[in-house]
């Protein structure tokens, strides 16, 4: 009977890791669009119902909405020109980052992201848009 539970678990393991490894990937392909695209609002619709965000001189712990506002104003003033995936990967505690780097037309920013997945969806907890130097 221990056996039979065991191989279960593996069984199935294997049938779900495959779903998040998807849902993350889905994911990571919707933040790069928005992000590359300056689209505060997709990108907004990544998010957690907090995020613990970092954009330039702003920081804290701010709601779904009011991060959107802070991101409105950083892409109306940096409109960009593109966006690469720089590095990627994920921790034992089930969170996935990527940080990458950021051109506008004036300067360039270092932007690192971290997800995890919350309630069957690959959800930002945490980003940071930083002045690369």
């Amino acid at each position: 009977m221990k056996k039979r539970k065991i191989l279960v678990l593996l069984v199935l393991s294997v049938f779900i890791m495959p779903l998040s490894a998807q849902t993350f990937d889905k994911a990571f392909t919707e933040m790069k669009a928005a992000v590359a695209a300056g689209n505060y609002s997709r990108l907004s619709d990544l998010f957690s119902d907090t995020v613990d965000l970092t954009v330039r001189d702003t920081d804290g712990i701010f709601s779904k909405t009011q991060a959107k506002g802070v991101l409105k104003g950083f892409f109306e003033k940096n409109t960009p020109k593109s966006f690469q995936i720089k590095h990627q990967g994920s921790s034992n505690d089930g969170t996935v980052y990527a940080i990458g780097l950021y051109l506008s037309d004036k300067e360039s920013f270092r932007v690192y992201v971290l997800f995890k997945e919350i309630g069957g969806s690959a959800k930002i907890i945490q980003l940071q848009i930083e002045e690369e130097i």
